[in-house]
């Protein structure tokens, strides 16, 4: 049996790994664990609690996520609604092997910017919230 999957911040205003400007409407969250049908609707929930008046941007570093069903991929689309009604978008980090090739066979690769490593979405982030 794998464990639940557990929601921990990374980032608040006044935390990394988000600084400067982007510090105000990102917030960074680390999942650990199994997002399945048991806990999906609670992710939702535990994001919405987290997720600031002024967050527009939401980076899910995924790197310690070790199994997520159907159903947890049903939440991650309903939690990327929930930030493009804010105008922002959700970024997903360090996608294991398996689940980027579920996102890429279904083409949910093509509704987030995916990026290999932390770093590199919150690089995606800030290029993005970068005024032109």
């Amino acid at each position: 049996m794998t464990a639940a999957v557990v929601l921990t911040p990374v980032s608040t205003p006044l935390a990394g790994p988000v600084a400067g400007p982007l510090a105000d409407h990102v917030l960074v969250v680390s999942l650990a664990g199994a997002l399945d049908y048991t806990n999906a609707e609670l992710l939702r929930t535990d994001v919405e609690g987290v997720l600031g008046e002024g967050h527009s941007e939401l980076v899910l570093d995924l790197s310690g996520l070790d199994f997520c069903d159907s159903t947890g991929i049903r939440i991650l689309l309903s939690v990327r609604k929930l930030l493009q009604e804010r105008d922002g978008a959700v970024t997903l980090a360090g996608m294991n092997a398996r689940l980027a090739r579920i996102f890429r066979i279904t083409g949910l690769i093509n509704a987030f910017t995916v990026a290999p490593g932390l770093a590199e979405a919150v690089d995606a982030v800030a290029a993005r919230s970068t005024p032109r």
